[in-house]
């Protein structure tokens, strides 16, 4: 079973449609806008993170950049879009 986290975006049923079609089992979504968000750790299970740019802070996008460094979890930047998440995920998967 393969995990995404996805942070940001309110609807994302799109983005969670587009990981399924990789092989991507289980999804958690953090919308990021909870003051305890930024306090969150990330799912030991987690493989990719996708972050939805449009949808959260600077702030945000630094701790979880740094936490997934730490970990060595990749992450794809995508604003909220499927077709761009598609793009992203097909140019990951071919390095």
């Amino acid at each position: 079973m393969s995990t995404a986290l996805v942070v940001g975006g309110d609807q994302i049923e799109g983005i969670k449609q587009v990981l399924g079609n990789y092989g991507i089992t289980h999804i958690n979504h953090w919308p990021g806008r909870k003051v305890g968000d930024g306090n969150r750790v990330i799912p030991h299970d987690t493989e990719i993170i996708v972050l939805v740019t449009d949808w959260i802070s600077h702030t945000f996008t630094h701790k979880i950049k740094q936490s997934a460094a730490k970990r060595g979890v990749k992450i794809v930047y995508t604003p909220n879009g499927s077709a761009t998440l598609k793009t992203r995920l097909d140019r990951l998967a071919h390095h």
